[in-house]
């Protein structure tokens, strides 16, 4: 029989870049592998389905790019998001959607956050920082007592798609970033660039100054109440868990407020780079987990997990192409 200890407090399901479309199957971005649109639908169902028989997780993590850019091509993009958004239908578990560059190619951030996509309203707990911006996709919630999650938005300054405006104060300072670095035509390409600098591309996005300022207090906060605490954004924020092309831009600004705060941080969770990393930071203890992308899972696989909270570690179950690990 199992001791107390041995059963978790409480369970979350993960997964990343579904990236759903009615298209047929092309290769991506870089010509390298192949991107399987249709078959994402029904990745996503074997998930939920999964995670409906485990009858353990109390909410999913759901990483960004539920959708493909190239939806709003063919203006099928709400018909897309309706598709995905009816796996979810009915299930006993709490969605948080996150937003990624996916979402800024189908949608403005007004049409967001009137969407089901916005969870930060309905999810919102005992918040006490106040956030100031509108339509700021940013937030935390505790699913149990000594824990908090925190949902980073990380196109919050951003060129991408049609996410903002382009007289908005976060568009133009995402383009005066963008262009001191990136001096090519395409900004979505890293030609010329070298090493870290090749984040600089138009896929990416960073974080304004008023959300590292809220994510620094939410963390003493919880810091004050005694919370352990894990953290997740599309974009990946360590050099190690990720292809460099697929960093935040001001990924060492989020990682000193982490290292400030390494007592009670845990794990940051992204998606993003659909070839999925992992990384320890032995110098904080912090787990640093990339998932795989849904979207380039061929038929047969898959790549969603979920995670076990102890006392003392989060334990990852993987399917697919998820590796499972234990988090120390």
């Amino acid at each position: 029989m199992a001791t107390r200890e041995e059963r978790p407090l409480f369970s979350f399901g993960i997964i990343a870049d579904v990236q759903y479309g009615d298209l047929d199957d092309a290769m991506n971005f870089t010509q390298t592998k192949w991107r399987h649109y249709r078959n994402a639908l029904y990745l996503l169902r074997e998930a939920v389905q999964h995670w409906k028989e485990e009858n353990r997780v109390q909410f999913v993590l759901q990483l960004g790019d539920i959708i493909d850019g190239f939806n709003t091509r063919r203006k099928n993009s709400e018909n897309a998001l309706r598709d995905v958004l009816q796996e979810f239908d009915g299930v006993p578990f709490a969605v948080h959607h996150i937003w990624g560059n996916h979402e800024f190619y189908n949608f403005s951030r007004n049409y967001l956050v009137k969407s089901p996509l916005f969870t930060a309203q309905e999810n919102g707990t005992d918040v006490i920082v106040v956030k100031k911006e509108a339509d700021a996709a940013y937030y935390d919630f505790s699913p149990y007592k000594g824990y908090r999650f925190v949902v980073l938005d990380n196109y919050d300054v951003s060129m991408c798609g049609i996410g903002r405006d382009k007289d908005s104060p976060q568009y133009k300072e995402a383009e005066r970033i963008l262009r001191q670095v990136n001096k090519n035509e395409e900004l979505n390409s890293p030609e010329g660039l070298v090493g870290v600098d090749r984040r600089f591309v138009m896929f990416n996005g960073g974080m304004g100054e008023e959300q590292l300022q809220w994510l620094r207090e939410t963390l003493e906060i919880a810091r004050q109440q005694g919370e352990k605490v894990v953290v997740s954004g599309h974009v990946p924020v360590h050099t190690k868990s990720c292809y460099v092309m697929c960093l935040l831009w001001n990924y060492q600004d989020v990682l000193n407020i982490l290292e400030d705060f390494s007592d009670i941080v845990l794990a940051y969770f992204s998606g993003h780079d659909h070839g999925g990393g992992y990384h320890y930071d032995s110098g904080n203890e912090i787990h640093h987990v990339t998932l795989p992308g849904v979207i380039e899972v061929p038929p047969g696989s898959n790549a969603f997990g979920t995670v076990d909270v102890f006392s003392d570690r989060l334990v990852m179950h993987g399917v697919g192409q998820l590796e499972s690990r234990v988090m120390k």
